[in-house]
């Protein structure tokens, strides 16, 4: 399951968003930013949103090289 970490308003999240829909794949997308602040400091992300897939965490540039 992918799970997607964003914040209200946040025009990066909503376009990953619009990304994984058109894709077709299936995701959880939570929009908290105190959610976002705990897993990003954990993975050294400093930027929203926040991507969880197959137990690794990853910024959404690199998240789309996966599933590129």
């Amino acid at each position: 399951m992918i799970r997607v970490y964003s914040k209200e308003d946040c025009a990066k999240g909503k376009n990953l968003k619009s990304i994984l829909e058109g894709k077709g794949l299936d995701f959880e997308y939570i929009e908290d930013k105190k959610q976002l602040m705990i897993v990003a400091s954990k993975a050294r992300i400093m930027s929203a949103p926040v991507i969880e897939y197959q137990e690794k965490v990853y910024s959404m540039d690199d998240f789309l090289k996966v599933i590129a």
